[in-house]
């Protein structure tokens, strides 16, 4: 009976925790529908890089102001842009994310 009680508890936990395991911290693993964004979903360590650049970004970006700000911004699209041509390429994803935290630790 009490492993019942105990398969029961890890259950719920397990249901309780799914949402935040479906979630990178730049979008929702939901509604990914790229590769490169299906691939981050699935590999805890893209995932993580990717709540760490996330949150690098917004405290930088809410920092700036007007031509700073916007100059941040399109530099980030174009490095968004970067990641959707690496496809489901784990390397080219994980360089440009570590490359990408220097840049923006170093801004």
């Amino acid at each position: 009976m009490k492993s019942g009680r105990v398969l029961c508890l890890i259950g719920s936990l397990m249901l309780c925790l799914m949402p935040f395991a479906a979630q990178a911290a730049s979008f929702n693993c939901n509604r990914a529908d790229r590769p490169d964004e299906i691939l981050i979903c699935q590999n805890g360590q893209l995932s993580a890089l990717d709540e760490r650049l996330s949150s690098l970004y917004f405290r930088l970006r809410n920092s700036l102001g007007g031509s700073e700000r916007r100059r941040l911004e399109s530099d980030q699209a174009r490095w968004l842009r970067q990641r959707f041509d690496c496809g489901r390429d784990f390397a080219c994803i994980r360089d440009l994310y570590r490359d990408r935290i220097t840049e923006l630790g170093n801004y």
